[in-house]
């Protein structure tokens, strides 16, 4: 566990911990309440298969999942996909809506950094629907340069960069 004490980029009261099997339903709840929030949820489609496989998406192909916990609450999610030896990719930061704008999501894109760092990757993808602009201005924030534009079932999203040291 990674709580806020040990840590300067979680915010106080948010637990970072790996994802757990038990965890399943509630990071499909919050998948669909945040993007339902934001304007931007799909439904179930194809999508949305590395949800139903955490593990085999993300944690035994060389990534990793991270949960982030208030109270004992799953309220903040977020995934680093294996890509390839030097470059990962950002996938699947979610924050519950009444838990948004308290830095829980730059606190997992932080932490997810710093373990792409430390699996030596060079390079850092991800993606974002135009429609989310909180999303884009954290990254922007974060050092992620825009690097192109298209459409992801049938979503307009932008493709952002950024180059690790």
């Amino acid at each position: 566990m990674i709580a806020a004490d040990s840590s300067p980029e979680v915010p106080d009261g948010l637990a970072l911990r790996p994802f757990d099997e038990q965890d399943a339903a509630a990071v499909r709840d919050l998948h669909d309440v945040a993007l339902m929030a934001a304007g931007v949820h799909l439904g179930p489609g194809p999508w949305d298969e590395d949800l139903e496989a955490i593990d085999a998406s993300y944690r035994d192909a060389g990534g990793e999942f991270v949960v982030g916990l208030v109270d004992g609450r799953l309220v903040a999610m977020g995934a680093l996909r294996h890509v390839d030896q030097t470059v990962g990719e950002i996938k699947r930061i979610r924050v519950h809506p009444r838990f948004q704008r308290r830095g829980f999501a730059r606190a997992m894109l932080v932490h997810l950094e710093s373990q792409a760092r430390r699996r030596g990757y060079r390079r850092l993808r991800l993606d974002t629907t135009l429609m989310q602009i909180a999303a884009q201005r954290l990254v922007e924030s974060q050092g992620f340069a825009e690097v192109g534009r298209g459409e992801v079932a049938g979503v307009s999203v932008i493709y952002y960069a950024k180059r690790l040291a």
